[in-house]
């Protein structure tokens, strides 16, 4: 039997533990505490957690953290009669079903990244426009992004201040050359509907940016997942600073600037994509100018929160979805993600 059977288990099925377990995330708590496999304190902090979602994410967290005999116990739990009746979702799901019961195919539902590097990691960081405003703090994301992947074992590439013509050409260039088991791109500039503005206000469409890495232009990332995180603002028009709160322990409000509109994304024909944005449609998307945006900080915090645990990137991404819907007092923001992978993309420190 594997020495890590019930930790990998949980992993695996996360996000089914999650959807599933948050609708009574108090009652799977109480059980948890009761059957002694957390302690009372973990109990106390993990209620203190306001959102049902997170609750169950820390809980998850905190079981793989414990190691392989408290995951076995929390599996064993999940098994007994009093919880199928109040979670139904669980009876005959390969969480909780017996050694022999699991399906060999489940054993290969997860890219293989195993290369070091693991692949490469390009940053588009446009900062100063022509006509546009200054995008303040997208340093401070440029750099976290680089701390983060280069962690992951990612040769990191970054790019400063491209017109329209040079993303596009830099791209291109990069599909011929790129290789590895995983390919990163994340872009950081002013958009409209259409797509991404360079330093010259002209724009690139998200076709464009992923069209170099499809199955037909890039043969080497064939079957290898490639993951886009876009962080996009509408451009001069409704750049105004807005006051809002800031979730800190400090009273009084804060500068925020204001990244826009995000636009239209049509995930790929072909597979092995995921393209994560910063907004819903038609939504506005918050910069810090000493800090950075919401959503690549609350990236960078949760790939370096979940990925040792061996949590799946689309888990990690819920974690995001999560935290940043719950910032800001005055403004909201809700990010997004759009899928067309085959597999679980789990990626472990090396």
């Amino acid at each position: 039997m594997d020495k890590k059977e019930s930790f990998n288990r949980i992993c695996q099925n996360k996000v089914f533990l999650l959807e599933t377990l948050s609708v009574e995330a108090e009652i799977i708590l109480q059980h948890v505490q009761q059957a002694e496999i957390i302690t009372s304190r973990d109990y106390m902090n993990l209620s203190d957690v306001p959102q049902r979602e997170k609750r169950v994410i820390n809980l998850l967290d905190k079981l793989m953290g414990k190691g392989e005999e408290t995951c076995r116990r929390f599996i064993e739990l999940l098994r007994q009669d009093s919880i199928l009746e109040i979670f139904p979702e669980l009876k005959d799901h390969a969480v909780i079903s017996s050694p022999a019961m699991t399906s060999p195919v489940q054993e290969v539902c997860q890219y293989n990244i195993a290369q070091i590097p693991r692949g490469t990691c390009v940053i588009i960081n446009n900062v100063h426009f022509a006509t546009l405003k200054e995008r303040m703090g997208s340093d401070v994301d440029q750099k976290h992004l680089t701390k983060v992947f280069r962690w992951l074992g990612f040769e990191v590439v970054a790019h400063r201040n491209k017109t329209a013509a040079e993303m596009k050409n830099l791209l291109k260039d990069v599909g011929k050359t790129v290789d590895g088991d995983c390919f990163v791109c994340c872009i950081l500039s002013h958009g409209i509907k259409e797509g991404v503005c360079g330093t010259d206000g002209a724009v690139i469409s998200v076709d464009e940016i992923r069209e170099p890495f499809n199955g037909n232009n890039c043969q080497r990332l064939v079957g290898k997942p490639k993951m886009f995180f876009i962080q996009a603002c509408r451009g001069k028009r409704n750049q105004d600073r807005v006051l809002v709160q800031v979730d800190s322990s400090e009273d009084g409000e804060s500068e925020m600037e204001v990244d826009g509109d995000d636009f239209d994304i049509t995930i790929p024909a072909d597979t092995d994509f995921l393209i994560a944005r910063s907004t819903t449609d038609g939504h506005l998307s918050y910069r810090r100018p000493e800090e950075g945006s919401w959503f690549i900080q609350s990236l960078c915090r949760n790939l370096e929160q979940h990925c040792p645990l061996g949590t799946d990137i689309q888990t990690v991404l819920l974690c995001v979805n999560n935290e940043v819907s719950s910032q800001g007092f005055k403004c909201k923001q809700m990010p997004v993600h759009e899928v067309a992978m085959r597999k679980k993309l789990v990626l472990l420190p090396p």
